[in-house]
């Protein structure tokens, strides 16, 4: 080879928008629980090679879930129960526990726990209506517990406070709980601070997507879908959102200005000419080659 080869490795960091439009309140727990495990640890560990240079991308939606736990206004289902106090939890609430509070994966983050994999082993091998009729109120603390501290990434386990909860193992109360959420806070309130701070450093560089990871050529017009797949069944009723387009691309453009962004996952002559407007430095697609063949010529 001539010229040598430029890889870019590219962490795409995404979760979907889990806070109800309607209701206001967020309904599944997985922002909270990934963000205790998966995004701050990936650069905390990249800090170790300072001469290793990655980029991260890091979804709006993402962004303004884990601010929205970081300062309190944030409550799933799954967290509220694990603050409530045993004895206020009815009997629906118990099945809802029974069955969702082992999701994870069990090789993983359930059987390294002997305590978490002890209830989660009673409930497979005895079933639900069992645990339902046997479990005390000691056992679904300790569930409500565990479901909040397995998720918290090895590389935090020597604080203090995560390794008192490890080496305890069981007999959980309501004041451990409500502790083992306060660390939860901790640990997310230092993921955007420290993309930034890396980013300044030069060894990271943060990057972004449009607010909630839309097709964006779709917002900017709902005909673009045929450029792609020229059978493509759409509404009756064509939609050309260039406005809603533009306004995502601005709205990004404020992040850019604090030091988060500087991509736009896009591929279509519309919403590239918006990308282009927002005053990106570079962009991604992550489109296959006949898709692109064909946005290359439609952009003839």
């Amino acid at each position: 080879m001539p010229y040598p080869l430029y890889v870019a490795f590219i962490w795409h960091q995404h979760q979907p928008l889990y806070k109800s439009r309607t209701a206001g309140q967020y309904q599944l727990p997985w922002v909270r629980l990934h963000g205790t495990k998966d995004y701050l640890d990936l650069i905390l560990l990249l800090e170790r090679y300072p001469r290793l240079h990655q980029t991260v991308n890091l979804v709006p939606s993402l962004i303004l879930q884990i601010e929205d736990y970081v300062n309190g206004s944030a409550f799933d289902p799954y967290l509220s129960l694990a603050l409530k106090p045993i004895e206020q939890i009815d009997t629906d609430q118990q099945r809802f526990i029974i069955e969702h509070f082992f999701d994870a994966n069990h090789h993983t983050l359930v059987d390294p726990h002997p305590r978490y994999a002890e209830l989660f082993h009673q409930r497979q091998d005895k079933g639900r209506a069992w645990c339902l009729d046997n479990w005390t109120a000691q056992d679904y603390s300790d569930l409500l517990a565990w479901h909040n501290l397995a998720w918290i990434d090895p590389l935090f386990w020597d604080d203090p406070e995560i390794a008192q909860w490890l080496e305890q193992g069981r007999n959980f109360s309501l004041s451990d709980r409500q502790r083992i959420y306060s660390k939860q806070r901790q640990i997310l309130s230092r993921i955007i601070p420290h993309h930034r701070q890396m980013q300044e450093n030069g060894q990271l560089e943060v990057t972004t997507t449009p607010y909630t990871h839309p097709i964006l050529p779709l917002l900017a017009d709902t005909d673009a879908g045929r450029v792609a797949v020229p059978n493509m069944q759409l509404r009756n009723i064509a939609f050309s959102g260039q406005k809603t387009s533009r306004a995502i691309c601005e709205k990004l453009s404020r992040c850019i200005e604090s030091g988060l962004a500087a991509i736009r996952v896009v591929c279509g002559p519309q919403s590239n000419l918006l990308a282009l407007q927002s005053c990106q430095t570079w962009r991604l697609t992550g489109l296959n080659g006949s898709v692109l063949m064909r946005q290359s010529w439609a952009g003839r």
